[in-house]
């Protein structure tokens, strides 16, 4: 073993020895074991109603997502607007300038996570505030 080697088994020795004089049965710093849960507070979604059916996405039952601009429709309306709107359909959300061309509109695995998502954040809120409105009164 080279000097050095020593050297540092050495030195982790005595910190250990130090930990379990002052930190007795608690994990050495940086080897503590804990779940660590990551949630979103942000919603990735970029309308929240379809622009052509007027419903919130979180209501639609056949959702799609043109994958050119991201925007999120119920899937019937959308390949009607498509259809008589041509040549150049643009997407019917204010201010967006894509044409929408039905082999682009899916509905993505992905959608329906966020909107899943968006349900369940949906229903703690009303539930939260329920609870909130029967302490108040």
């Amino acid at each position: 073993m080279h000097l050095v080697e020593k050297y540092c088994d050495i030195v982790k020795l005595l910190h250990n020895l130090l930990q379990n004089v002052h930190h007795a049965g608690q994990p050495m710093p940086g080897e503590e074991q804990e779940d660590i849960v990551i949630t979103s507070t942000q919603n990735n979604l970029l309308n929240m109603k379809c622009p052509l059916a007027g419903k919130p996405v979180t209501e639609l039952q056949n959702h799609v997502r043109w994958m050119d601009c991201k925007h999120i429709y119920e899937k019937e309306p959308v390949i009607h607007y498509i259809s008589t709107k041509k040549p150049h359909p643009r997407c019917p959300v204010a201010g967006c300038p894509k044409i929408l061309q039905v082999g682009r509109v899916v509905c993505d695995a992905l959608l329906t996570i966020e909107i899943d998502e968006m349900r369940l954040a949906s229903a703690t809120n009303i539930n939260s505030t329920m609870v909130e409105d029967f302490y108040r009164s």
